[in-house]
């Protein structure tokens, strides 16, 4: 069990369930905690620009701690602004180097009034977003427990999703076939523009 979950049940005293081990020493007397919380620091950061097959590309980041779990995001793009987006992923990489993967407020809120002066851009947000996902990640990981208990827990026991198929434009048959094959995956809504524009 870890040092989070350990302080996470003295905490919140079973507001979520947590798993108990039995046979482990208790978060205080662990050597590689500290007031209950695991030492993890984020080492390196990293992003990935992918190409979706459309106009605009998909921007990853990915942040890595020193114990090896690593957390994913993404941020939301536009034709012309994603190197921009990803320069901003990498310049506030400085701002987490060396901290708790867990202090995901301080870093937002360092962010926000140091590195963009209190005045944020698409830009900005974007990248941003797409650092504090990754470092829910790894909080949601190093806990082992779903991130929307750590964000005070799920609001609805299922959600409706729909099937992105941006792009699609072609003859009506193979758009019908197309949204035929979503719904034998399970797939009850679809979003596409089947007409071409610029």
């Amino acid at each position: 069990m870890s040092c989070l979950l350990a302080q996470t049940r003295a905490n919140l005293g079973g507001i979520f369930h947590v798993p108990r081990v039995v046979g482990v020493r208790r978060a205080a007397d662990r050597p590689e905690c500290r007031n209950g919380r695991e030492l993890l620091k984020v080492t390196d950061v990293k992003t990935f620009l992918v190409d979706s097959g459309s106009s605009k590309l998909w921007l990853f980041a990915k942040v890595e701690t020193d114990s090896g779990i690593h957390g994913w995001g993404e941020a939301y793009t536009q034709l012309d602004r994603d190197r921009a987006i990803e320069i901003h992923i990498q310049e506030l990489a400085r701002y987490l180097d060396g901290r708790s993967p867990f202090d995901v407020k301080p870093f937002v809120y360092t962010a926000y009034t140091d590195f963009a002066g209190k005045r944020g851009s698409m830009d900005f947000y974007s990248a941003l977003s797409a650092l504090e996902q990754a470092l829910w990640d790894i909080c949601g990981k190093a806990t082992g427990q779903p991130v929307y208990n750590l964000l005070g827990g799920a609001m609805a026991p299922r959600l409706r999703v729909y099937a992105n198929g941006w792009g699609a434009a072609g003859p009506l048959d193979l758009l019908a076939e197309r949204a035929a094959g979503l719904v034998e995956r399970g797939f009850t809504a679809m979003k596409f523009d089947p007409f071409p524009g610029p």
